[in-house]
C-alpha cells in the first residue's frame, strides 16, 4: 500500500472525530466557558445571549449555562446565568 493511500484512509477515520469534538453533545448543559475551550462557540453564545434578551459582557459568556440542541454545527440554546458556572467534565452537564 502506498504512504499517500495510508494517509487517505487515516484521515478519513480520524477527520469525523475532529469535527463531533469541536461540537457540544446533544442533551447535555455547558458553561460558556467550556464551549468556548470545545470549539468556536463564540458568535453562537452572542447569538442565544441576544436571543434571550441576556448581556452580552464576559462575565455572561462564560458564565451562563447553556442547553446543547445538537445539530451540526451544535446549536446551543441559553438556560441561565451562574455566579459559579462549573464543569462537570466529559459526557456530563455542566451546572450552576
Amino acid at each position: 500500500m502506498k504512504v499517500s493511500s495510508i494517509l487517505a484512509v487515516t484521515l478519513a477515520v480520524v477527520a469525523p472525530a475532529a469535527v463531533d469534538a469541536a461540537n457540544c453533545k446533544a442533551g447535555l448543559h455547558y458553561c460558556g466557558y467550556v464551549l468556548l475551550r470545545k470549539g468556536n462557540y463564540y458568535n453562537q453564545i452572542i447569538g442565544a445571549l441576544q436571543k434571550a434578551n441576556k448581556a452580552t459582557t464576559s462575565a455572561y459568556v462564560n458564565h451562563s449555562l447553556f442547553y446543547c440542541e445538537g445539530g451540526s454545527n451544535g446549536n446551543i440554546k441559553y438556560q441561565a446565568k451562574c455566579s459559579n458556572c462549573v464543569d462537570g467534565g466529559d459526557g456530563n452537564s455542566d451546572h450552576c
